[in-house]
This record gives structure tokens, sequence and C-alpha cells, in this order.
């Protein structure tokens, strides 16, 4: 089983969200896929809302499959977290919203609303793959934590997350 701050089944991320005792969670890639990307282009796609993704955990996955099959679609943050095989594995995505505030809460926040610099995540904005409307996408900021929406056409930083299941 995996705690908070392991290195988790991928052998290359670090644990932030575990379930069923640590049988089940999220890891999170140990660098930035990238540290300039737009949240999605091509077409008319910066300014049509998706409208198929959610904030929750778990939903990360699905969103970003959403924003690569959007019509229009010629790159994105979610292309890129789908293209990372850290560790030999291409399960990789780009996290939601909930996701994200779930990987500042449980092991970059240092207790008092700053980076820990854990993860080696920079005091900076990543993308989530939650659409905020039809012009922005929530973004996580990883210097004393807050999330906002940001237009899709500005560049933001990238971090790759994954799902594991040990009962399978």
């Amino acid at each position: 089983t995996y705690a908070i701050g392991d290195t988790g089944p991928s052998g290359v991320g670090i644990v932030f969200y575990i379930t069923d005792g640590g049988l089940h969670g999220l890891e999170v890639a140990p660098v930035d896929q990238s540290t300039w990307q737009v949240w999605i282009e091509g077409g008319s796609t910066q300014n049509t809302e998706n409208g198929n993704t959610s904030t929750a955990i778990g939903t990360g996955l699905a969103n970003s499959n959403a924003i690569i099959d959007q019509t229009g679609h010629t790159g994105s943050a979610a292309q890129v977290c789908r293209s990372y095989n850290g560790g030999g594995l291409t399960d990789w995505y780009l996290p939601s919203k909930d996701e994200l505030a779930a990987i500042w809460d449980n092991l970059v926040n240092d207790g008092t609303g700053v980076n820990s610099g854990v993860g080696g995540f920079a005091e900076d904005g990543y993308w989530s793959s939650s659409e905020s409307n039809s012009y922005g996408a929530w973004l996580q900021f990883f210097y004393i934590g807050p999330q906002y929406d940001n237009n899709k056409y500005i560049n933001n930083r990238v971090r790759a997350v994954r799902g594991f299941n040990l009962s399978r």
C-alpha cells in the first residue's frame, strides 16, 4: 500500500491522494511536462466551450480525453500529459481542478500556506483539465495555493498525474 509522499507504483511519481488505506490513489509526475503551454489550440477551440469536463477528483483522465477529442484540437496541455510516459507508463493525464487542489493540500503546502518545495513545483500557475467557461479553464497557483480561471490561450505550466489501483 502507499501513503502520501511515497514514490508511487510507476516508480517515478509522488503519491498525493489515497483511498482504501492506500490501495487506490493518485500520483503526480516528478517533473513538469511543460513550462509554457496553452490549455488548447486549433481552430476556434480557445473560445468554444467543450462542456465535457468536471472539477472532481477522478475526472482528470476523462477531461483530458474530452479536450483532445474536441473538434479543431491541434494541441493542448492535456495532449502533453497524455504523451508523457514516466515509468514506462502511458496512462498519465492532465489533472482536474480538484486533483490539483489535492496536490497542493496534501503534498506541496507546508502547513502555513506556502510552497514547501516537495515535488519541485514552481511558484507558478499549473493548468487543470477543468474548463471554467468557453474562454477559460481552471489553474492552480503553487505559490500560496489559490485557484482561478485563466484564458485558454495563456501559456502556463503542465504536470501530469495518473491513478493507481492495487486491487486489480
